[in-house]
């Protein structure tokens, strides 16, 4: 049984009941997700399921939207499952208010960009002064005639979880092992893993074809690894301080078992200058993480919608133990990246204002960052592609 499967059976442990009833669906059919007509426990599936998928970056039907907020979050596996067993007779009701949010039709959002005497200041001006609201559409179309790349999954002996595991790595266009190339490592959500980000609805390896064919991005090597790291076979990723260690032990795992096994097997650039690292939910959170707490290795540090606990923090699924204070969130005397940047979507009901509180830790330090703000989006591929766009044309440029 893989991790996801097993993370799967952990988050419904309690979920095991006797009861097998039918419950009718209400009107609006909220809760059934299978649109038989009726709520039952193969709807409760279904909404684990429903979980998992919003959480590693796919897009979630939202009839398992059981509380009405607008996102798919622990609470409507409780609240489906309390329906199921009798403790409650009908889910919470909710009032539909419809948001108008006024933009310009200009692609460039409102960029925040601190002023510091750290070292890529001007290239990192020059970066926010060409961001895009969201990706060119065109970008994410194949072309004919125009090279994507292949992706390869390898094995490699991970020292710190003790053990063997996998990571997909994209090729780019005309590879050619007698050249080098720098490297990006993207990470994936919670309950995700190495082929999560390399879904077709991020686009990354198609945004990533076009952007080289027009000369608007570098030739590279993206890896997406396997981020859950321990030694404990009994642990799986969960909503739990043990398991975001696990999280965080990617940090170790990359500079102990990833980056040897790439110098070792493909022909790489090293250094910070040709080393980037941005991720998306969990893996937005550890790459900022990984980011700031290893400033030496990493020239290029990004994040879509990060989850909340690098600082202590309590949230709807767990009080968080953090890695670190807010005030300890900058680089100190050691080189600021050439580009530090934070995308997340102004109404994002999964991660809540987690990223916001990192565009503030960095205000408040000093450290020059781009804040990319979504003013509409989603906590998934949307917001990943925005800022995979964005990124991708400014890596290994400065």
């Amino acid at each position: 049984m893989n991790i996801v499967k097993k993370a799967t059976a952990a988050l419904t442990a309690a979920a095991v009941f006797a009861v097998c009833s039918a419950m009718p669906a209400i009107a609006a059919t909220t809760g059934d997700l299978n649109k038989d007509g009726v709520i039952d426990s193969f709807d409760l599936i279904l909404c684990r399921k429903n979980l998992i998928i919003m959480f590693s970056g796919g897009q979630a039907d939202m009839l398992g939207d059981i509380d009405g907020n607008g996102s798919i979050q622990i609470n409507d596996l409780v609240l489906l499952q309390r329906y199921l067993l009798g403790s409650i007779k009908e889910f919470p009701h909710t009032t539909n208010i419809t948001t108008t949010i006024t933009t310009t039709t200009s692609s460039v959002p409102v960029v925040t960009t601190t002023t510091t005497v750290n070292s890529g200041g001007s290239y990192m001006k020059k970066m926010a002064a060409d961001i895009h609201l969201h990706e060119d559409t065109a970008v994410t179309e194949k072309k004919s005639g125009v090279d994507y790349g292949k992706i390869e999954k390898k094995t490699y002996y991970s020292k710190d979880a003790e053990r063997e595991k996998n990571l997909n790595i994209l090729l780019p266009p005309g590879y050619d092992n007698n050249r080098k190339y720098p490297v990006m490592y993207v990470f994936h959500g919670i309950f995700g893993s190495e082929d999560s980000m390399t879904d077709d609805s991020m686009k990354i390896q198609t945004m990533l074809g076009n952007l080289i064919a027009s000369g608007e991005a570098e030739e590279m090597i993206i890896v997406f690894p396997q981020m859950f790291t321990t030694k404990d076979r009994n642990l799986f990723p969960a909503f739990t301080n043990e398991s975001s260690r696990a999280y965080d032990a990617v940090r170790e795992d990359l500079e102990n078992s990833i980056m040897p096994f790439m110098e070792e097997n493909y022909p790489i650039k090293t250094g910070r200058e040709n080393t980037a690292i941005t991720g998306f939910s969990m893996g937005g959170r550890e790459a900022l993480y990984v980011g700031v707490t290893r400033p030496q290795l990493y020239g290029y540090v990004g994040g879509v919608c990060p989850a909340p606990g690098i600082f202590p923090t309590v949230d709807g699924n767990m009080t968080h133990e953090g890695c670190m204070s807010p005030n300890e969130f900058c680089f100190g005397s050691s080189h600021s990246p050439y580009v530090l940047m934070i995308t997340c979507t102004r109404f994002d009901g999964t991660v809540g204002d987690a990223p916001e509180s990192y565009h503030k830790a960095l205000d408040q330090n000093g450290v020059e960052h781009i804040w990319h703000e979504l003013t509409d989006g989603d906590h998934g591929a949307i917001s990943v592609r925005a800022h995979m766009y964005n990124f991708l044309r400014y890596v290994f440029k400065a």
